[in-house]
């Protein structure tokens, strides 16, 4: 995720993906609204790929993120 300090690569332990996705929030604060809704749940329009593999909606609270992975967040897109 581009940050407003142009950041990309962020650091974090291995785990359940939305505890990866709490965990990168209380490191850049500044980015919990793309990333979480105010219930701390993620947001759900947010695309979230582990290891190149998208990870459907449904399937996002049973996945585990291994040690060494690559999470990448696709903000949605609109346009013509």
């Amino acid at each position: 995720m581009w940050t407003a300090d142009r950041r990309s690569q962020f650091e974090v332990e291995e785990g359940p993906l939305y505890d990866v996705l709490r965990r990168f929030v209380a490191q850049r604060p500044d980015c919990r609204e793309r990333v979480l809704a105010p219930d701390g749940q993620p947001l759900q329009f947010v695309n979230v790929s582990v290891n190149d593999q998208l990870v459907p909606r449904k399937q996002r609270a049973a996945t585990v993120v291994p040690a060494g992975s690559t999470v990448i967040l696709i903000a949605p897109m609109a346009g013509g």
